[in-house]
């Protein structure tokens, strides 16, 4: 199953409203940048099926209403006060797909590329490496 909706048009409304778009750059539904999207939503556990998820929840919210920029805001609204987790989780996931765009970088000025001096990229974090300094026994005392 995809993370992706099938109502597209839908979809790209709704990252649109979230992050708009300015100037000569689109939106977040306009930027293309569902590939991101799905990728984020496979890799990381915590984004799994949440943009999908978050888009039934709008629609079913709509209903039959057309969507229009108030009834879209209002289904967004709803979303975020009935379901603040989910909503949370949405605008990190579309944020982070949006500010790794290389054309987001160019727009805002951010220095892009590897942040190491020789350019050597780093590889992923293994959080398994911590496993065995998270079990110890604090080594330190408790100060009020």
């Amino acid at each position: 199953m995809t993370s992706l909706h099938p109502n597209s048009s839908l979809q790209k409304s709704v990252l649109d409203r979230i992050i708009p778009p300015v100037a000569d750059l689109p939106g977040a539904g306009g930027l293309g940048i569902e590939k991101e999207l799905e990728r984020m939503s496979t890799e990381h556990h915590k984004f799994s099926g949440i943009l999908f998820s978050a888009i039934e929840s709008i629609q079913s919210r709509l209903g039959e209403d057309t969507v229009t920029v108030e009834n879209l805001n209002k289904a967004i609204s709803g979303f975020e006060s009935f379901e603040p987790t989910p909503f949370a989780l949405l605008l990190e996931l579309v944020y982070l797909a949006y500010y790794s765009d290389p054309r987001v970088h160019d727009r805002i000025g951010w220095k892009t590329g590897p942040l190491q001096p020789e350019g050597h990229p780093l590889p992923p974090w293994e959080e398994s490496i911590l496993t065995k300094v998270k079990n110890r026994a604090p080594f330190w005392i408790e100060v009020d």
